[in-house]
């Protein structure tokens, strides 16, 4: 007989921090999903999520960003684990409310509760490739469905501190910082990626915000490569870098990072207005969702 689960009986575990909106989207989460638990305020991505493995009482179990709403289709899926590994992270694609990506990037993951209290990755990391994210050195089942949405726009320092933090991770390979004379060898994908959270967004409160800290990220990373990456790791020191660093004139600083951005790196940046980017989300290609357990490349 096939080992098969079904999602409505995982346990969801709501992770928040300091999100703006978490109260709203805890409540939204309580509504669709009763029986979830939550961890909230543990310092660390790490210890967070070795906290909300431990108080999940399935062996794999669902992890829900404080910024993040569910779509209730994925309630009514069932994983086949003939298809996926079981000990793998599963991470569902999430539609981003600010630029329209849909990528993994904030997203719905499933999680054996084994991997997750043996990985050591961000805070707790033993390695360089661990310091940024889950993805380089824990084993990931990259998935092709969107179940969910990512609402990064509650307050300018929430949308900074999230195009920043892509900004960053999304100029590495493997969580290496990729040299300025190399940046062309850059991950299409990944450059496609960056290139939307850079320009697309000013049709949206505090899309700017969003922009405008990716593009500081990408800058940060690879132009001033002196600059510590790993501070994107401790949402605290980000909050105190948004501080110091909180825009004046975000037109103006928009202006400065994407010439630096298109003159030192050839990077396709656009200064879209708020028509433009309008136009440029009407046409992008509507996502369709397959088998819950497609992987995201085939």
């Amino acid at each position: 007989m096939a080992d098969r689960t079904r999602i409505s009986d995982l346990d969801f575990v709501y992770i928040s921090f300091k999100e703006p909106n978490k109260e709203q989207n805890w409540a939204d989460l309580k509504n669709k999903v009763p029986w979830a638990k939550r961890v909230d305020g543990v310092v660390g991505f790490d210890n967070a999520h070795k906290a909300a493995a431990d108080i999940a009482e399935t062996d794999f179990f669902i992890s829900v960003d404080g910024d993040n709403i569910i779509n209730e289709q994925f309630l009514l899926q069932t994983l086949d684990w003939s298809k996926t590994d079981k000990k793998a992270v599963h991470r569902w694609r999430a539609k981003n409310n600010i630029n329209g990506l849909v990528y993994g990037n904030g997203g719905l993951v499933g999680w054996h509760k084994e991997t997750c209290m043996n990985m050591r990755t961000h805070e707790n990391a033993d390695t360089e490739e661990n310091q940024l994210d889950f993805c380089w050195g824990v084993p990931h089942e990259n998935l092709h469905n969107c179940y969910s949405t990512t609402v990064i726009n509650a307050s300018e320092q929430q949308a900074f501190v999230a195009g920043y933090r892509e900004g960053v991770k999304m100029s590495t390979h493997k969580g290496r910082p990729i040299p300025a004379a190399d940046f062309q060898r850059i991950w299409p994908i990944n450059l496609r990626i960056l290139s939307t959270w850079c320009t697309i967004g000013a049709d949206v409160e505090l899309g700017k915000y969003a922009m405008l800290g990716a593009r500081m990220g990408c800058f940060n990373t690879v132009i001033e490569a002196g600059n510590d990456l790993f501070k994107i790791r401790d949402l605290d020191d980000m909050e105190l870098y948004y501080k110091d660093q909180s825009p004046q004139d975000i037109d103006t600083d928009l202006t400065l990072y994407g010439n630096s951005l298109r003159q030192q790196l050839d990077i396709p940046i656009a200064e879209y207005d708020e028509d433009e980017s309008r136009f440029y989300r009407f046409v992008m290609p509507q996502h369709i969702n397959r088998g819950v357990q497609d992987r995201e490349y085939q």
